[in-house]
């Protein structure tokens, strides 16, 4: 895609909620590595979307739907559900400073420069297996993606709660894959929280042993801090 065509707001409005093909998330996410203005104006968006959904939270829902919702909770890992349990206060104080967009000051000075490569941060912080499938999904149509159109680009996957299980030997249901992503894309890094592989130990009592290659920070938290302040896109999937 050109980088100066410009997305339709039914376009971006179909990406906050999720509904576009995977071809059309990976042309969404390219974008947003190179365009900060769309970045703020898709995190303005998605904060309207959660202060919508935190107000209905309450409002009792069907009983055909709570039960679907019930028995999709329980394809989670009783590891993933301790990780989430363990650092839940974590990630609703980050959810709380993500939410503040940076003003339009701020935001025309983290312009990249043309030569620059996109920069990309996905942030997964949930366990579920089959929402870690969707997440390895995007960022693989992603690396094609730039691959296919000769951009060169930076993409880092940070995780931390109960989205380390995605990185941890033993656990991860797609250890396999993401070796073979690795090995694949040079420039993909596989990022793990050192504050909640500590947690992990100290509350579950378990030895968090990561996938080879897979690159430990301090915090995940600072780390989504740095790379934002870097002009990083951030992507909370």
């Amino acid at each position: 895609m050109n980088k100066e065509q410009q997305f339709s707001e039914e376009f971006i409005n179909a990406f906050v909620d999720d509904e576009l093909t995977p071809d059309e998330k990976a042309q969404a996410y390219a974008r947003l590595g190179d365009d900060v203005l769309l970045n703020h104006q898709v995190c303005e968006l998605r904060k309207v979307r959660d202060l919508v959904a935190l107000a209905y939270r309450n409002v009792p829902a069907p009983a055909c739907h709570t039960s679907a919702i019930a028995a999709g909770r329980k394809c989670s890992t009783a590891v993933a559900a301790g990780l989430a349990l363990v650092v839940g206060g974590l990630g609703g104080w980050f959810l709380h400073q993500a939410s503040h967009a940076p003003d339009n000051a701020a935001v025309a000075l983290a312009l990249p420069a043309a030569e620059d490569p996109a920069k990309v941060l996905f942030h997964v912080s949930e366990g579920d297996p089959e929402h870690l499938k969707t997440v390895l999904d995007e960022v693989e149509n992603l690396m094609k993606f730039y691959r296919q159109t000769q951009q060169k680009a930076r993409v880092e996957v940070i995780t931390n709660g109960g989205g380390l299980s995605l990185l941890m030997a033993g656990i991860s249901p797609y250890a396999e894959r993401i070796q073979h992503m690795q090995k694949e894309y040079n420039d993909l890094t596989f990022v793990a929280c050192q504050n909640t592989i500590e947690r992990i130990q100290q509350e579950l009592g378990l030895q968090a042993k990561l996938l080879p290659g897979v690159v430990v920070i301090d915090s995940g938290v600072a780390q989504i801090m740095r790379r934002q302040n870097q002009g990083w896109a951030y992507i909370q999937v």
